[in-house]
């Protein structure tokens, strides 16, 4: 086991640190912790464009990068968690345009998602129907040549400043009752949607909404894949995503930490640094353990997932241990900055909220321990 990085790989990651500190983050310190202007976040997607970012996993036959999920953790860690979601969109539609969409689709979208020209979002979960996709209750009906789609999403990601969608809806019940699941691409150019930005306490400069689809008509050549695949679809996608959500709080939680280990080295209490203290000490030490541990997690995951090995265990434990690590530790960066940690002029608060938003998609940390015990001893505790 080699737990070392590439020359190249090591490279990739030095190459995306530098640019967030010359370049994105002065960028985005020009705009106040809000939803970022749509221009904004366009440009913001250009200027990470060159990195692959906006195709890293839609196949090179597609035209994409092709790039494995391991260098995509790697580029992930070092962005702002608000900006990794914003490139998160335009990859994921993308990958998920790759996985039975037409080639009239993927020729007119593909070029457009990886180039920052427009901006992808997905309205998969809805207000009663979250960790159950099954349970979805927005419809798709065939009206023609259209589908008529019906119904409310919510944590829809760019849902008021999306150029498409990735809409999933249900086309009837299958014998045992269960929402039978498709998904379809919704230009809003073509086809708008009502929607509204929903404040969070974290994340704030990610767009997160709440989108109605009111007798939103789609072209039939809309429909990805086959009626009835969307759940086996969907759920390809989560297993990287919930290793990457754990690469994110990662990188959050080692921020937290460095800015603490600096700080508990310059600050000085009863004529010493308070690093010198063992309850500072055993602080410190407890948050690098939770990082590494997290980061190991994460990496195996994303390394099985490039490897073709079923992650389905690994990217839960990734997910949950991970996402919970990083609220853990980004808290313990707040006690060892005392007051100065709760001060919002300081970003160690917004650090520890931004963390506490990454346990809940993709599988809550309670959902991912269910699912890993299903995937332990075959036994399903949800149905």
């Amino acid at each position: 086991m080699n737990f070392e990085l590439t020359e190249e790989q090591a490279m990739l990651q030095k190459t995306m640190k530098d640019f967030v500190g010359r370049q994105l983050d002065p960028f985005l310190d020009q705009f106040p912790e809000a939803p970022l202007p749509r221009e904004a976040v366009l440009e913001v997607l250009r200027m990470l464009e060159p990195f692959g970012v906006l195709n890293a996993r839609v196949p090179v036959e597609d035209g994409g990068n092709g790039m494995s999920h391991v260098e995509l953790g790697l580029l992930w860690e070092q962005l702002p968690a608000e900006i990794a979601l914003d490139v998160a969109a335009n990859d994921t539609i993308g990958m998920r345009l790759c996985q039975g969409g037409s080639d009239e689709l993927k020729a007119r979208y593909l070029g457009p998602l990886a180039r920052g020209e427009i901006m992808a979002g997905s309205a998969i979960s809805e207000p009663d129907t979250g960790s159950d996709p099954s349970g979805m209750t927005t419809t798709a009906v065939l009206v023609g040549d259209e589908y008529v789609l019906n119904g409310n999403k919510v944590w829809s990601s760019h849902a008021t400043i999306a150029d498409v969608l990735l809409v999933a809806a249900s086309m009837g019940k299958d014998e045992r009752g269960r929402s039978i699941i498709a998904r379809f691409l919704v230009d809003t150019r073509d086809s708008p949607v009502q929607a509204r930005d929903i404040q969070t306490i974290g994340l704030k400069r990610h767009h997160l909404g709440e989108v109605t689809l009111d007798g939103v008509r789609v072209p039939k050549g809309n429909l990805i894949g086959e009626p009835g695949d969307g759940l086996t679809r969907l759920s390809l996608s989560w297993l990287s995503a919930r290793a990457l959500l754990g690469v994110l709080s990662m990188g959050l939680a080692n921020r937290a930490f460095e800015a603490s280990l600096a700080y508990a080295k310059d600050r000085r209490q009863f004529g010493k640094p308070i690093g010198a203290f063992q309850l500072v000490q055993e602080l410190l030490v407890e948050m690098k353990t939770m990082i590494d541990a997290g980061r190991f997690f994460c990496f195996r995951a994303l390394d099985m997932l490039d490897r073709g090995v079923p992650a389905k265990l690994e990217a839960s434990l990734a997910k949950y241990y991970a996402t919970d690590a990083g609220v853990k530790v980004t808290n313990m960066a707040v006690e060892v900055h005392g007051a100065i940690g709760l001060s919002c002029e300081h970003s160690i608060e917004k650090l520890l909220r931004d963390a506490r938003m990454l346990t809940i998609p993709d599988g809550t940390i309670q959902v991912q321990k269910l699912m890993a015990g299903r995937e332990l001893l075959g036994i399903s505790a949800i149905r």
